[in-house]
């Protein structure tokens, strides 16, 4: 066949009928496309975005001019940041690799074996964890969905607790303890008592000023408030957190901090956040207040039960469901949420806040759920 003949062909071909099959092809494309929905991941706490990229520069930046020296052991420049956001000294201020870290030496500073920490639960599963790694042991005081009860916590301290430990807001539950309530445990502690405050989700909470608790520090020698940059920051993998604590706790804070310092990357995304990130920060928390007020309203039309949260997650339970039954069916939806046993009630789940969009899906995968009860 010529290549003249091949073209031929086609001069018997009807234009509408080829445009008839291509709306049909794209059609069905699009039909497709509809049913292929992507996995909504509501099971985890931190920022779900990527940083800026001048945050992601920062970092690189320091890399290529520094990577084969030493960080500045003491991250003076992000403490200065710290300090002058905060109203404090920078030898207020210890920097590690993650709050979690930071606490966890804290409990092998505090604790000898066979001393006993004290948390509310169900709350951050770190917490009983590292009292026993430290060889101590951990006391819960049941607490279900409510705050911290200030009475309940002073009533579970004996001669041998040396550690009060406060997520606030709480992961899972995301109940809040004022500072005026952290005011007052702070003046009932038996002497020897340090409280550990983890205020990892402290800039999603809106009943007062973020820094509310913190400002405590210089009264209470014995208060440390830990904060990180994994969650509203989006910056879990770079490894970044701080603690507060009084000029009195200055020893204390010098043997926290990491012994060779945080890594250099880390701290030049750090201080460029802090320059520059106020106002993303701000949006992302708006973003969180505005999606929880919505998934609370929408929840008073469904039987579930959720305490108030405020923090960037809920903590729910569809009454006569176990919680891993609750996961499996918002999983079949397409919606991924942490069952709560391992976080230290099996009848829940914890669902992260995800902006609007993400908001109306979960109430919708949540309506499915309780039909199918």
């Amino acid at each position: 066949m010529g290549l003249l003949d091949y073209y031929r062909r086609y001069e018997e071909i009807d234009p509408a009928e080829v445009n008839r099959g291509l709306r049909e092809r794209r059609r069905q494309e699009r039909r497709l496309a509809l049913e292929h929905v992507a996995e909504l991941d509501l099971s985890s706490t931190e920022w779900p975005d990527l940083p800026s990229a001048e945050v992601a520069n920062a970092a690189i930046a320091r890399a290529r001019g520094r990577l084969n020296g030493y960080p500045d052991v003491h991250a003076g420049e992000v403490r200065e940041l710290l300090a002058a956001r905060h109203g404090v000294q920078p030898t207020q201020i210890a920097l590690g690799n993650g709050a979690g870290e930071l606490m966890r030496t804290a409990a092998y500073l505090l604790l000898a074996p066979g001393d006993e920490l004290v948390t509310p639960w169900p709350s951050y599963p770190l917490f009983p964890l590292m009292a026993s790694a430290a060889g101590g042991r951990p006391v819960a005081v049941e607490m279900g969905h409510e705050a911290p009860d200030v009475g309940a916590l002073l009533a579970a301290i004996t001669p041998r607790t040396r550690v009060i430990t406060i997520c606030n807001p709480n992961d899972p539950t995301g109940s809040y303890l004022p500072a005026a309530d952290v005011a007052a445990l702070l003046a009932e502690i038996p002497e020897g008592v340090h409280v550990l405050l983890d205020e990892a989700y402290a800039q999603f909470q809106d009943v007062e000023h973020e820094d509310a608790a913190l400002a405590l520090v210089d009264e209470h020698p014995r208060l440390f408030v830990f904060r990180t940059f994994s969650k509203v920051y989006g910056l879990s993998g770079l490894r970044g957190g701080y603690v507060v604590a009084s000029t009195a706790a200055s020893s204390a804070l010098e043997a926290l901090a990491p012994v060779h310092g945080v890594n250099a990357m880390t701290q030049a995304a750090l201080a460029y956040a802090l320059r520059r990130g106020d106002a993303e920060v701000a949006r992302r928390r708006d973003s969180v207040i505005e999606g929880r007020g919505r998934l609370f309203a929408g929840l008073a039309e469904l039987p579930f039960e959720a305490a108030p949260s405020q923090a960037n997650f809920a903590w729910l339970k569809l009454p006569g469901v176990t919680g891993a039954d609750l996961r499996a069916r918002l999983e079949r939806s397409g919606i991924l949420v942490a069952a709560g046993g391992a976080l230290g009630d099996e009848d829940h789940i914890r669902a992260a806040v995800r902006g609007s969009a993400g908001v109306e899906r979960l109430l919708a995968g949540l309506a499915q759920a309780a039909r199918s009860a």
